[in-house]
């Protein structure tokens, strides 16, 4: 990992480093393994039961152990949030890259004035609209599982499960039609769990802005699955 002494700089996703090795970031709700080779690896999330505050103190320190654990509880929700907010998954995953980086540099700014989880989510928005400046010709995202047809029901395949797939795809392709600020209030929310509060905060907007946002999404996906209904 980057050497600790740049870490006074602030947490957010400018620092232009890289982890030397590369975090992987699971596609699937899988929680993501940090990489690493030392001794002192970590033992599973189940085995360590710190809180993240705890855990973001040792990472402080330069305890790569405990930063694992962080990346282990947090870093499938991070790349989730990304991928829907970036036009493909090797972005999401640069993005998500970036913001794991920034934080464990930035690990000794955190004052414990949010959550954990709620700080990640503000340093993964940075990183994600930064990617989305470089690539601002980029389409509309919509995640690869999305671009598929309807699925034939007179297959072999249960009925319910073809649905279930095909309502996914649906609902993928209308938050990609979502403009973005509505489409990261709606996954933060309705996806994530955040309250307005942490919403407004991993944005950097406020709570009214975030529920005017909120409301114009769900306006126009109740719209969009009208005939879902």
């Amino acid at each position: 990992m980057p050497s600790r002494a740049a870490s006074s700089r602030q947490t957010e996703c400018d620092l232009g480093h890289t982890l030397p090795h590369r975090v992987p970031v699971e596609r699937t709700p899988a929680p993501p393994a940090a990489a690493t080779t030392t001794r002192d690896a970590p033992p599973a999330d189940g085995d360590d039961d710190r809180p993240d505050e705890a855990l973001v103190g040792r990472a402080a320190l330069g305890d790569h152990a405990a930063f694992t654990t962080l990346v282990t509880r947090h870093g499938a929700a991070l790349y989730r949030y990304a991928r829907r907010l970036l036009p493909s998954a090797h972005d999401a995953e640069d993005a998500v890259q970036d913001a794991l980086t920034a934080a464990w540099l930035g690990a000794d700014a955190y004052r414990g004035d949010a959550s954990v989880r709620t700080w990640l989510f503000g340093i993964q928005t940075n990183c994600v609209r930064r990617s989305a400046r470089r690539r601002s010709h980029a389409p509309v995202p919509v995640p690869d599982d999305a671009r598929r047809e309807p699925r034939d029901l007179t297959s072999d395949e249960p009925a319910e499960h073809l649905l279930a797939t095909d309502l996914r795809a649906a609902l993928d392709r209308a938050l990609a039609a979502l403009p973005g600020p509505q489409r990261a209030v709606w996954l933060l929310v309705e996806v994530e769990g955040m309250t307005y509060a942490d919403a407004a905060r991993v944005l950097g907007t406020t709570h009214a802005a975030v529920r005017g946002s909120l409301e114009r999404a769900r306006h126009t996906l109740a719209g969009r699955f009208a005939s879902w209904r």
